[in-house]
């Protein structure tokens, strides 16, 4: 393994170890929340190489990932920003959806390859500093990020 792999790897492990230092941004959560749309559409037509215990435990990781930053960051942002309005909130969220969708787009046409990129390990990373989920979800995000490492690697 390259110092720049190790280097990657190491920095997962130390990052998502950290606590949370601040309170992320909604706007950042939900480029993230668009980046793992977009991974998640990408294992809908994963090569045949990647296993499909892979494929469930990069899915399954990034799902709990995608929970926790909606349910911890997303949906209180939305309520507290309108005031206790949920109304308001769920017109907003119908915003951020919209958002995301054209971030999956986006990635769509950056990465029309049907693989998975170390890049890609990275931005999620990138996201898990700015939110770190605790407990089990955690130990999932960091089984799915070494495994999307694993399987960009195999490219």
């Amino acid at each position: 393994m390259n110092l720049k792999k190790a280097t990657l790897l190491s920095s997962i492990f130390c990052i998502l170890s950290l606590p949370l230092l601040a309170t992320p941004s909604i706007n950042d959560m939900q480029s993230c929340q668009g980046l793992l749309d977009f991974i998640d559409g990408k294992l809908s037509s994963a090569p045949a190489k990647y296993s499909s215990n892979d494929v469930k435990t990069i899915r399954n990781g990034l799902k709990q990932y995608n929970d926790y930053i909606q349910k911890e960051i997303v949906t209180p942002g939305l309520i507290k920003f309108n005031g206790g309005d949920t109304t308001k909130a769920n017109a907003m969220q119908k915003q951020v959806d919209i958002y995301k969708l054209a971030l999956v787009n986006g990635y769509k046409t950056r990465y029309p390859q049907n693989r998975l990129f170390i890049d890609h390990a990275v931005a999620v990373n990138n996201c898990a500093k700015k939110a770190v989920p605790s407990g089990q979800a955690l130990e999932n995000l960091k089984a799915a990020l070494n495994t999307m490492i694993k399987l960009a690697k195999m490219n």
